[in-house]
């Protein structure tokens, strides 16, 4: 009787990377020259690039998945290869997050002159007619004050956006927490339909975020506010590249889901999934309370 030895299957060359590289280029000189005449197509140039190699690299595991290449090993490769993205995507938004708390809570403080004698020397000889505020849409030295100011003004009128989009996220990652459970519970059509539930929130909170970019983006709040306007176009820019890619990932699995390509021995595609989509909900919470 021959003794077979478990595989380890490695994948062959591929263009995936270089395509990713290459679309973030795309999209990060289009982000940094909307300006420009051919700032937008870019950007839309490089998130097309970046879809499309998300997209076509999960569509490769697929297949490798489905031709019987994995075993368990690979199972626990994927896992820890699943942990240390999030734990990545944890020191980016960590520090990003950092650096707000540092100005709310530190820097705006201190040029208010409520920090000590030298940041009453400090906001006396510089910053005499700045006080405290948030958010720091009116930087220092600069006028309207800020309860009076277009951009503060804008802020509040559209301030009900960034609340409806947390609920609609935290609800939407408890539902995918629920598909897993049934899923586990060989309950594949209750899982099924709270799956795609989640994915039509995700789907929504995405269409309103998309939205109130563009109407930061409009009335110049993002250009005009300094370095809040700079945190806001990094920390929601970031999240949303997050969310498009996380709810490209669940419709992959709402479909081999259909097709009875997942089932409750193999929940790693899910699980991963629901690890990303619990980590942005808790992420843009965290910047809800900091931010706005």
């Amino acid at each position: 009787m021959e003794n077979k030895t478990p595989h380890y299957y490695i994948p062959h060359q591929s263009a995936w990377p270089i395509i990713g590289a290459l679309a973030l280029l795309i999209l990060a000189l289009g982000s940094l020259n909307l300006s420009e005449k051919w700032g937008f197509s870019a950007l839309v140039i490089g998130f097309g690039g970046l879809l499309f190699m998300i997209g076509g690299w999960l569509w490769s595991v697929i297949k490798e998945s489905n031709a019987g290449l994995y075993n368990q090993q690979m199972d626990k490769t994927f896992r820890w290869g699943m942990f240390w993205f999030l734990i990545a995507e944890l020191f980016l938004f960590g520090l990003l997050l950092g650096s707000i708390f540092h100005v709310r809570f530190s820097i705006t403080p201190w040029l208010a002159g409520q920090s000590g004698d030298a940041s009453v020397l400090t906001h006396y000889l510089l910053w005499p007619d700045f006080y405290k505020h948030w958010p720091l849409v009116t930087p220092p030295g600069n006028s309207p004050p800020p309860l009076t100011s277009p951009s503060h003004n804008y802020l509040i009128s559209m301030r009900g956006i960034p609340f409806i989009n947390s609920i609609l996220l935290v609800i939407s990652s408890l539902l995918s927490i629920l598909s897993l459970y049934f899923l586990k519970k060989t309950k594949h059509q209750k899982s099924f339909i709270t799956l795609n539930a989640a994915i039509l929130l995700g789907i929504l909170f995405l269409t309103l975020q998309t939205f109130y970019f563009l109407y930061l983006a409009k009335a110049d709040i993002i250009i005009k506010t300094g370095v809040y306007g700079s945190f806001l176009i990094a920390f929601i820019g970031l999240h949303l590249i997050n969310v498009i890619a996380a709810l490209l990932f669940f419709i992959i699995i709402s479909v081999r889901m259909y097709d009875q390509k997942v089932s409750a021995k193999n929940t790693f595609s899910l699980d991963a999934g629901i690890w990303w989509w619990c980590f942005l909900a808790g992420i843009w919470l965290l910047g809800f309370l900091l931010i706005f």
